[in-house]
């Protein structure tokens, strides 16, 4: 299913207004002020202030594109789409090509759900400036959400329709049945969503939103998918989309929902549980990793009574360090050394006195050979441990450690 997608922000078009709009008309120094404060009062979110300044703007130029956008956007901040809509098409009629305008007027098909009409839109303020990302972004999410509502109406009839027949629904198998009208329609869209987001590779490779986009586009196309070598091939390129996300940002909550739901899905239960929690850790309020985390515990091969604890703890709270050193030495207990290091380096984030978590992270290191973050930690441990008897057999090893790169 289609989750929490986030459009290009229309505020920050005005922003980009008064460099890339051009009108016929000269500017006078005063009109210019006029325009720059409304830009600025809207960016600080004083929306009073900013429709007082863009209202003086149009006393010296009644057909500012500029400050009619302005306007637009206020109202729409308030609620007030009708209103908004009219400015944005004043403004489009004095600068026709105000990608910035067309943009906006796209955005407010889109909240409707009109997903046709807000593609239109967006469509041309990429032919006025093919650089520009707003427009770009919410063409491809455009044709992507006309891909998801087609595919969710098609798999409620093929659903009805098994039910009718008193079949049961098997929710892996049902996209197998759907017409070929609708498959065809989908894959129309996911094409055309995914030539958009290539385009933003090339053009912004650091745009985060895409490469999570495109992921779900692959995880879909995996779902419609009947060959098994073709499917597989789906899901590693979703896999790689989503890694991408989280090297650009590890935090990403969406990136670690989304990957966990493919892995979920796939039955890489471990790798689950571990982007679950990471999801948590970013907002614990997320639902579906709340409520899924417990399907990837259940098919976990790190099950253990103490293990359970944590991970029940680290869903009801996040930012229990414990938990996440405790969730660390699991994962490094099967072998899954990137994950626990990540879970190890939370733990100690969330809190420095975790001793032992700098003991596990030298001894990792170590191994690797990274000579430096072995150091730091085994340096961290007797910093932390204090020469505490409880922490004897971690303190002697963490000198040898010290004792023996030193030498190197």
């Amino acid at each position: 299913m289609l989750r929490s997608f986030v459009f290009a922000f229309v505020l920050s078009a005005l922003a980009l207004a008064l460099s890339c709009a051009g009108t016929d008309n000269v500017k006078t120094p005063e009109q210019i002020q006029q325009e720059a404060a409304c830009v600025e009062n809207i960016e600080k979110g004083d929306y009073d202030r900013a429709e007082t300044r863009c209202d003086i703007c149009l006393e010296y130029n009644s057909r500012s594109a500029e400050c009619l956008n302005g306007l637009g956007l206020i109202w729409y901040v308030r609620g007030v789409e009708d209103k908004a809509r009219d400015y944005y098409k004043m403004a489009i009629r004095e600068n026709n090509d105000f990608a910035q305008a067309w943009n906006n007027l796209g955005v407010l098909e889109f909240v409707k759900k009109e997903f046709d009409a807000a593609a239109y839109n967006f469509e041309k303020s990429i032919e006025i400036d093919p650089r520009y990302l707003d427009g770009r972004y919410n063409l491809a999410l455009s044709h992507l959400r006309l891909a998801e509502v087609r595919r969710a109406a098609a798999y409620t009839t093929e659903a009805e329709s098994a039910a009718a027949q008193g079949k049961a629904v098997d929710q892996n198998k049902v996209w197998f049945n759907i017409s070929e009208g609708d498959r065809s329609y989908i894959n129309e869209h996911y094409d055309k969503a995914e030539k958009e987001y290539r385009k933003i590779f090339e053009l912004y490779p650091n745009h985060i939103n895409s490469y999570r986009d495109m992921g779900l586009i692959m995880t879909y196309r995996a779902q419609l998918e009947q060959t098994e070598n073709r499917r597989q091939e789906w899901i590693g390129d979703a896999e790689q989309y989503f890694v991408r996300c989280l090297d650009l940002d590890p935090q990403k909550e969406e990136c670690h929902e989304s990957v966990a739901h493919l892995f979920l899905a796939v039955g890489r239960f471990d790798e689950a549980l571990f982007h679950y929690v990471q999801c948590l850790a970013a907002n614990k309020n997320n639902p579906v990793c709340a409520k899924e985390i417990k399907l990837a515990y259940g098919g976990s091969q790190l099950k253990g009574e103490a293990l359970q604890e944590y991970v029940n703890q680290l869903a009801e709270n996040p930012g229990y360090a414990p938990g996440h050193y405790g969730f660390c030495i699991a994962l490094f207990d099967r072998g899954l050394t990137e994950m626990a290091v990540t879970e190890c380096e939370n733990a100690l984030k969330l809190d420095e006195t975790l001793c032992l978590a700098h003991y596990q992270l030298a001894l990792h290191f170590k191994t690797v050979l990274d000579r430096d973050l072995a150091l730091e930690h085994a340096r961290g441990l007797l910093s932390c441990a204090k020469e505490e008897p409880r922490f004897a057999s971690e303190i002697e090893q963490c000198k040898e450690i010290i004792t023996a790169l030193e030498v190197q």
